[in-house]
């Protein structure tokens, strides 16, 4: 159907046109006004395709009305219908380009042939339109997948890589060009079932139902979706945004039958600001392990981890799960949120954190096989006149345990085998922190994790370092050019080495091999 405005100051011919165009069965919704000014401030308010207006007409004539739409941008077909059929009023609607000139009294053919004429262009500008919208919105999302990937690579780095020394600051220039003065929030949603796989498209809908049109959404696997929440920065209020999880959620539940787990963070206005948020939620995942229903997780200065039941038991979870794996350093940083929640709440009586403090203790030290004495400890607990006393107590049983491990603890074999794929493979130009995780059968995520716990250092910074090693080899052993160095050492990009060389060597190959040739 499209909608048409018939303006003519007498009514029995604006009611006449109106039955034929019902008699002839034209899709047509129609409108009337008495006169241009009324017909105005019709159209200033609705939408019409078509504009059937008389000449004389008082307050305003139909060519002005003609000459006030098309001032104001709103360029509907337009017909003018008049007897006056004299040339000067032709040629003024030819000038502003009216479709046609309709005289009074109608012919009846006359008529019809020409509305099947305006029905048919009302058609091809649909079409015509609906093509342009077409090519904006696959535009817009393209833009929209690539501005995601980047900000996905971006948000998963561990250092630059090759091919991206100037890439993160065009990366930081999009990002502020969709934040503007906003604030970005990012939220990661997690879930255990195929949900974003099988009902991608539905889910997306829903997202950006409840999270609003400007959302950014990233897809980081299949059971977890990174989103960037884009908010006023004066008008933010983190219990509002925590509501719409919560709405999100009970949607998962009732539409899809799933539960979901949700990471609010808290507002962010650089990319730099982001990616240590960002480093930050992936951290509180670990706590859907120990969670069987869907929970909103809220990461902020004010609310830091609250939820309407006790997270406490979470806490010690997380902390019993990182003694199970000797991870000393997971469990003095859950100790210090364990810390800040119970300053935060009231209700704890102090016999009742003590007593918390020293089983936690007991069974810390029995999931490390630890053989430090639990017993001045727990005393040393009972005693404390107050919460920073445990917490330094505690604290220093922590690093007495750190160090014996240390002198007990051989390197893992997931360790010692990734070492060994980087000296086998460090050649080859896509060995990288994936593709090692790929040939040990673990996720990227826990392998880096689990490397630096067990050797203090970078994975990929490790590679790195074996490279440039090998290079030194070559560069004081052969007569290689420093491109076949670049080449055999697994660098496709000789700058992007040159660079690499540079920051590990302060100086570039060419200078290296110079100096050790001269023996300095």
């Amino acid at each position: 159907m499209y909608n048409i405005l018939i303006v003519d100051d007498e009514k029995k011919e604006r009611e006449g046109i109106a039955l034929l165009l019902k008699r002839f069965g034209f899709p047509l919704r129609t409108a009337f006004a008495q006169n241009g000014e009324d017909a105005l401030k019709i159209m200033e308010k609705n939408h019409f395709d078509i504009l059937l207006t008389d000449i004389k007409m008082p307050y305003m004539d139909g060519i002005q009305l003609i000459r006030e739409t098309q001032k104001r941008g709103l360029n509907p077909i337009c017909i003018i219908y008049s007897a006056y059929g004299e040339f000067e009023y032709a040629q003024n609607a030819i000038s502003l380009g009216v479709q046609e000139y309709l005289l009074k009294p109608v012919k009846l053919d006359a008529f019809k042939a020409l509305f099947e004429k305006i029905i048919e262009i009302c058609q091809e500008k649909e079409i015509e339109k609906k093509n342009r919208n077409d090519i904006i919105q696959a535009k817009e999302e393209a833009a929209q997948q690539k501005l995601s990937w980047n900000l996905l690579n971006y948000l998963e780095s561990e250092e630059l890589e090759e091919g991206t020394l100037n890439h993160w600051e065009t990366l930081e220039n999009e990002f502020i060009s969709v934040v503007q003065k906003k604030i970005c929030i990012p939220v990661i949603i997690s879930c255990y079932s195929n949900l974003f796989s099988i009902e991608w498209e539905e889910y997306l809908k829903d997202i950006r139902e409840y999270f609003g049109k400007e959302t950014v959404i990233i897809t980081n696997t299949d059971n977890q979706i990174v989103v960037l929440l884009i908010r006023e920065r004066d008008f933010y209020r983190t219990a509002e945004t925590k509501k719409e999880c919560e709405i999100l959620i009970e949607k998962s539940q009732k539409k899809y039958q799933v539960n979901i787990f949700v990471v609010l963070g808290k507002k962010t206005e650089s990319l730099t600001e982001l990616k240590k948020e960002y480093t930050e939620l992936k951290d509180q995942l670990d706590y859907q392990f120990f969670v069987s229903k869907s929970m909103v997780l809220v990461h902020d200065e004010d609310y830091f981890l609250k939820k309407e039941n006790d997270m406490l038991s979470l806490y010690f979870e997380r902390i019993f799960n990182c003694a199970r794996m000797q991870d000393y350093s997971g469990i003095k940083k859950e100790f210090v949120k364990v810390f800040a929640y119970i300053m935060k709440q009231t209700g704890f009586s102090s016999i009742y954190v003590k007593y918390t403090f020293t089983d936690a203790m007991k069974q810390i030290s029995e999931y490390t096989d630890s053989n430090v004495d639990m017993v001045p400890c727990i005393q040393k607990i009972y005693q404390a006149r107050t919460l920073e006393e445990v917490n330094k107590i505690i604290e220093n049983v922590l690093d007495k345990m750190q160090e014996e491990k240390k002198e007990e603890v051989k390197e893992n074999r997931l360790v010692r085998m990734a070492k060994e794929l980087v000296y086998e493979k460090y050649s080859e130009s896509d060995l990288n922190v994936s593709y090692i995780a790929e040939q040990l059968q673990v996720s990227s995520a826990y392998l880096s994790t689990l490397y630096k716990m067990e050797t203090g250092k970078n994975l990929v910074k490790f590679i790195t370092w074996y490279r440039v090693e090998k290079s030194k080899e070559l560069l004081c052993q052969t007569n290689m050019k420093v491109s076949d160095v670049a080449e055999r050492v697994g660098y496709l990009n000789v700058s992007y080495y040159i660079s690499i060389f540079r920051n590990h060597e302060g100086c570039s190959p060419v200078q290296y091999r110079e100096r050790v040739q001269n023996g300095e």
